[in-house]
């Protein structure tokens, strides 16, 4: 997917891949969809499990800094030091159920709807492909920025990608959530270049879930995918006026 440097880096670019995400425009055939579009805002499942809220999530950061291995490692609990550049987007799937142990603010919610299929989108980083990479902002309910702990110029970065998911969202700012994730939080502290407090100060500024994670040892990934869950959820109810 995207070249990771480091300890880590995004997914691979498989035959399967190729024929599964053409040029990022084609997801599994399981779900039928055919384009980035076809998973809007967070809805409630037509199935016989009401409760499952379904959501678009997209992972937006600069190329290298590990956006594919965090979802490969959410989504599949794997991750590989081999990688190729992510072009156009990847997608993946996971289901999320949350238990009653949440805060106070979000535990009503999570009573009422304890499922959160996220329907995620690992885009490419590249310059290159930024002009694909804005066809995957449409409809997101969620979307993940991520930075690599060890590098300047992708936590610059950041900025950028905000504004873009801000200008090109359809939904409300109020109604979508964003995380600010710093990947490779495995590395020594001699390494690391971004601290805490500088990315704490960035998504609080901008109301944001922040997470320092490791796509390699796995460390911090669930908990913040649950978060946005969580949230996601809440603002599930607020907008239905249930809370």
């Amino acid at each position: 997917m995207e070249s990771g440097g480091g300890c880590c880096g995004g997914g691979k670019k498989s035959k399967q891949t190729n024929n599964q995400n053409q040029m990022g425009l084609r997801t599994q055939n399981n779900l039928g969809i055919t384009d980035p579009f076809a998973r809007s805002r967070p809805q409630k499942s037509n199935s016989s499990q009401s409760s499952v809220i379904e959501a678009k999530v997209v992972l937006l950061g600069d190329s290298g800094v590990g956006k594919s291995s965090i979802a490969q490692r959410f989504c599949r609990g794997i991750f590989s030091d081999t990688h190729d550049v992510t072009i156009g987007g990847a997608y993946l799937q996971q289901t999320i159920t949350l238990n009653n142990n949440t805060n106070a603010q979000s535990q009503q919610a999570v009573q009422e709807s304890s499922q959160v299929k996220m329907h995620i989108w690992d885009t490419g980083g590249s310059e290159k492909f930024r002009s694909m990479v804005s066809l995957y902002y449409k409809d997101a309910a969620a979307a993940i920025i991520c930075y690599d702990v060890s590098d300047e110029k992708s936590f610059n970065s950041v900025f950028y990608w905000i504004n873009e998911m801000l200008n090109n969202n359809n939904n409300d700012s109020d109604n979508f959530v964003m995380a600010l994730c710093g990947n490779k939080a495995d590395l020594d502290a001699a390494l690391k270049k971004i601290s805490f407090q500088n990315a704490s100060d960035v998504a609080k500024k901008h109301n944001m879930i922040l997470a320092e994670c490791s796509a390699k040892t796995g460390e911090g990934v669930q908990q913040m995918f649950k978060k946005i869950a969580e949230k996601i959820v809440l603002l599930k109810k607020m907008e239905n006026g249930q809370q």
